[in-house]
């Protein structure tokens, strides 16, 4: 059984650097799989599927498919023929199909889910406002997976199915991401995120482009300090969590009424990171809770306050610099010129006459 690790290896003795593909396909190979992951053509196929995604490989896949059969097939000869590459769909004998329509759109996701569910499993499809469905899907053991669909397809097996179908968050019964499962998802345009949490720090990283560089590596990170991989998650999670049970939401709100309070009574100190606080907020407001108007409240709440403790700053430095300028100094006696009156000796008893 070859190992990921193997092919990496091998990839990287033929410098990958020389062209596009090999580059794309090593940064790949070192970005999403585990190097003691076992080699598979799904891994394979999950790269092409990936590269597709592009506009600049969907329209280049005959470079693409052909340069990786051919690496693929040297690596076989060095394996002596034990990664069998007859399974493997390369992207050039594909079809790449975009669904206009969004009545379509869901009708083909939600043909496509219920191949995944079981008898007793429920799910909801759901647009979302970026071109895509988000799909909750609720398992027999009350766990929770949210999926992401775009609106690109392929024909596999006979049937259509989604380009890029390992976008899926895994939550435990009690709403909380699992620690058992690797999760995916795309946090912005062409950015994906890969990560495992436990404890609720989170191993993994984001990789970016075409060519899949790697963008940023969390190891054992803090996911509250995290915000390109919080705020993605937390848009998702507003399908299907109440915020007034959202602990990221509430500590939030908390913030907000805690620090315009304290700016208002004046404190120095709240003024010196009240602005950390806003700003944090209005970034939450504009990518998590949009249209929130508790949120919207409180965040121009806050931004008042703040207008408010400039002002006073302002109004107070000014009648501290008039007080300055009205102060006079007394005004001293001219004693040297009164001196020399009293030397001048007065001109009574002399006769002025010429």
């Amino acid at each position: 059984m070859l190992k990921v690790g193997q092919l990496i290896k091998f990839v990287a003795q033929l410098n990958p650097q020389n062209t596009p593909t090999r580059l794309s396909f090593y940064n790949f190979l070192n970005g999403f799989p585990h190097p003691d992951d076992e080699l598979s053509s799904e891994l394979i196929e999950m790269f092409f599927a990936y590269c597709m995604d592009y506009p600049h490989w969907a329209s280049n896949k005959q470079q693409v498919g052909s340069e990786v059969q051919f690496l693929l097939e040297h690596f076989n000869s060095f394996y002596q023929q034990k990664f069998d590459l007859s399974s493997i769909r390369f992207p050039q004998t594909q079809q790449l199909i975009e669904i206009e329509h969004l009545a379509d759109f869901v009708d083909t996701v939600t043909s496509y889910v219920k191949t995944l569910c079981g008898e007793k499993d429920k799910f909801r499809v759901l647009p979302d406002q970026n071109k895509r469905v988000v799909v909750i899907v609720l398992r027999e053991d009350r766990s929770l997976e949210v999926r992401s669909f775009d609106k690109k397809f392929v024909i596999r097996h006979g049937k259509l199915e989604p380009l890029r179908k390992d976008l899926v968050l895994y939550y435990t019964p009690d709403l909380e991401l699992s620690p058992e499962h690797t999760h995916k998802l795309e946090v912005a345009p062409y950015i994906t995120g890969q990560f495992t949490i436990l404890n609720d720090r989170v191993n993994g990283c984001l990789l970016r482009g075409y060519v899949f560089q790697k963008l940023q590596e969390f190891k054992n990170e803090p996911l509250q300090e995290q915000t390109r991989l919080l705020f993605p998650i937390k848009r998702l999670e507003q399908f299907f969590v109440d915020r007034r049970s959202d602990p990221y939401y509430q500590d939030l709100i908390s913030q907000l009424e805690r620090t315009t309070a304290l700016v208002q009574q004046g404190d120095s100190e709240a003024s010196n990171w009240s602005s950390i606080v806003l700003n944090k907020a209005e970034t939450a407001l504009d990518n998590v809770f949009l249209g929130d108007k508790l949120m919207t409240l409180l965040v121009r709440d806050l931004r008042h306050a703040l207008g408010e403790s400039t002002l006073r700053k302002k109004i107070s430095s000014s009648e501290l610099s008039s007080d300055m300028l009205s102060v006079q100094l007394p005004v001293q006696p001219n004693t040297e010129a009164d001196e020399e009156c009293l030397k001048i000796t007065p001109l009574k008893g002399y006769d002025l006459t010429n």
